[in-house]
C-alpha cells in the first residue's frame, strides 16, 4: 500500500509544479566594493566563486585629474597575475569600466580582492581589500 500512495504524492507533486529548493553555494558571494579620493570614486561588485575565480564588475569617476582602478587576486602568498585595469577616466569625462575574472588555481582559489585607485602618475590614492565576508579600506 506505500508504495502506491508514494507513486500518487510524486506525480501529484510534479502535477502541481512542486520542485525542491534549490540549493545555494555558502562560497558563492558577491561584495559590493566602494571607496572615494576626494570627489574621485569607484565602485562595483566582486563576485566570489566556489570555484577559483572572483569575477569585478564597476566602474571609476575622476572629479580632478586622470583615475584608473584596478583589481588584483590574492591567496597567501600567489596571486592572480597581471593586475585588472580600467581604462583612465578624467576630470569631466565619462566614467571608466572594469570587467574580468580573477584567478588562482589551488585549493580556496581568490580569498581576497585588493582594489586600488590610481593617479596618471601611478600613484596609489586609495586602496581596500575584499573578502567575502566584507571590505576594509586601507589607505
Amino acid at each position: 500500500m506505500r508504495k502506491p500512495l508514494m507513486v500518487m504524492v510524486v506525480a501529484v507533486m510534479a502535477a502541481i509544479g512542486h520542485t525542491a529548493p534549490a540549493q545555494a553555494s555558502v562560497n558563492t558571494v558577491d561584495m559590493p566594493f566602494g571607496m572615494a579620493y576626494g570627489n574621485s570614486t569607484t565602485s562595483g561588485t566582486i563576485h566570489f566563486t566556489d570555484g577559483y575565480t572572483a569575477s569585478v564588475s564597476g566602474a571609476v569617476h575622476a572629479a580632478s585629474g586622470l583615475r584608473q582602478v584596478c583589481a588584483q587576486g590574492v591567496n597567501g602568498s600567489l596571486t592572480s597575475g597581471r593586475p585588472l585595469c580600467s581604462p583612465y577616466a578624467f576630470e569631466g569625462g565619462p566614467n571608466q569600466t572594469i570587467s574580468g575574472s580573477l584567478r588562482i588555481p589551488v585549493a580556496g582559489g581568490v580569498q581576497r580582492v585588493y582594489i586600488t585607485m590610481y593617479d596618471e602618475y601611478n600613484v596609489p590614492l586609495a586602496r581596500e581589500f575584499c573578502t567575502r565576508n566584507g571590505c576594509t579600506r586601507e589607505r
